[in-house]
């Protein structure tokens, strides 16, 4: 992308169609001359505004010279002769002062015209957003950007149907410009409503990311990134979410950013975003597969409901892992699928989820199709881990689990946790043991249970048994 402040050499070939702030040099007038003035929105600066645009033209071109210059003593000098005389013929200033606001596209048939708007505060300028009387409301600037942006991104905590409904105009014609929107939230404390994400991406072409996890990342983040063409970037980081109360009539600070004002800001700005984006914890949403899902978490998160886990430890919703977990899982497959390894050993420290780990790996080895399930085998060294494993697993829904009976001898009908019983000798006894294959992937949906299996019970007395 090119900048195209007053410090930029500009040619006819580097004009875009969009906002401006630059002032009329002998540069940009012969770069305009092949368009109609039709075309080019131009403007007198004001008298009381001329020192400033001036000086920041000025200092644009001393800056750039400068660090052109390797060496100190000939920065020196120039900024000396320059304190004597001011003069770089292309970049002079064509009296009188004046400044390209806008130029518009050729009308073609089919296109979409752009809107004759642009926000209140320059685009050259940071400043201080409070929604208070005889200044732009939020809201209103956040629609002055949207008609004039060719790139949006958004990172709210809270997204509510409300706020959409004051904006909807405008992301309509985003829509139809195909602008691209990129929208970070999250489920924190139940806020955002899902109705406003659906209509985001249904309606609007958003491309939405949700953090479901809350109690890991608590997100509270606002801010809206607006990059044009023209390199005239905006950005507005503060309190708002979007909501009407926020963008209208709420007492919320947000300060407004320039990529000419402020640019070190907005590439930090640009770059976070970024990180955030690509970041596994961020997941795209989708309304028709993931609605339960989000409906589920902001419940959780709201406290309408309590549960330790949503993604995990819900029966009837679908197992997830945690990225980290992910990545274990793909590279057994890749060993598995690529290497031909069919033995491999998963090394975690405790409490990063191995038995979710087994689980989910050994419901990808199951064929649906088929009703292949192969025989699985928890292995713990001694009574009281397997014990808790069997009640854990259990509690999760992952994989019905059989008791054994304290002899080597007998066989343990695979069961309910409830009441189980030997085969054998039918006596009850507490679940230390358990190994039984999980079901396809439908498991999750079905309401019909599983016909248990008979395995052999290989769990003596002595809690440090082997197992076979």
């Amino acid at each position: 992308m090119n900048c195209f402040c007053e410090a930029c050499e500009v040619t006819q070939r580097d004009l875009y169609v969009g906002l401006y702030e630059s002032l009329i040099t002998e540069e940009l007038r012969t770069a305009l001359e092949p368009y109609d003035e039709n075309l080019t929105a131009i403007e007198g600066v004001d008298e009381a505004d001329q020192p400033h645009v001036l000086a920041r033209h000025v200092q644009a071109i001393v800056q750039r010279v400068l660090e052109s210059t390797k060496d100190g003593a000939e920065r020196v000098t120039i900024v000396n002769d320059l304190i004597r005389s001011i003069h770089q013929p292309p970049a002079a200033v064509v009296a009188p002062t004046r400044q390209l606001l806008r130029l518009s596209e050729i009308a073609k048939p089919g296109a979409v015209g752009g809107v004759d708007v642009r926000p209140r505060t320059p685009l050259s300028d940071a400043a201080l957003l409070t929604n208070t009387k005889d200044e732009p409301s939020l809201g209103a600037e956040l629609r002055a950007e949207l008609e004039t942006a060719h790139d949006v991104d958004l990172l709210c905590a809270f997204v509510k149907w409300h706020g959409i409904r004051l904006l909807e105009n405008e992301l309509g014609r985003l829509k139809l410009r195909r602008v691209p929107f990129r929208i970070i939230t999250t489920t924190y404390m139940g806020a955002t409503e899902r109705g406003a994400l659906d209509r985001l991406v249904r309606e609007f072409g958003a491309e939405v990311k949700v953090q479901y996890d809350a109690q890991r990342t608590r997100l509270h983040a606002k801010a809206w990134m607006f990059r044009r063409d023209t390199g005239f970037d905006t950005a507005y980081v503060g309190s708002s979410n979007l909501s009407r109360a926020a963008l209208l009539d709420g007492v919320e600070w947000n300060v407004r950013l320039s990529g000419m004002g402020t640019p070190s800001l907005l590439e930090k700005f640009r770059a976070t975003f970024d990180t955030y984006w690509n970041d596994a914890s961020f997941e795209t949403y989708d309304p028709d597969a993931d609605r339960d899902r989000l409906d589920d978490a902001l419940a959780e998160a709201s406290g309408r409901t309590q549960h330790d886990r949503v993604t995990i430890s819900l029966s009837g919703l679908e197992v997830r892992s945690f990225p980290y977990q992910q990545d274990m899982l793909d590279a057994i497959a890749v060993e598995r699928v690529v290497h031909g390894h069919h033995r491999n050993l998963v090394v975690a420290a405790t409490g990063t989820g191995k038995t979710v780990i087994a689980a989910l790996d050994y419901r990808r080895l199951c064929e649906p199709s088929s009703g292949d399930q192969p025989s699985l085998l928890f292995v713990a060294h001694r009574r009281r881990s397997s014990t808790s494993l069997c009640e854990r697993t259990a509690r999760s829904s992952l994989i019905r689990i059989s008791a054994s009976c304290m002899s080597a001898a007998h066989v343990p009908t695979v069961g309910a946790m409830s009441s189980p019983v030997c085969s054998r000798c039918t006596r009850t006894g507490s679940p230390t043991f358990g190994a039984m294959p999980m079901t396809s992937s439908s498991w999750m949906n079905s309401t019909t249970p599983r016909q248990p299996r008979t395995v052999t019970c290989s769990v003596t007395s002595n809690p440090a048994s082997s197992l076979d």
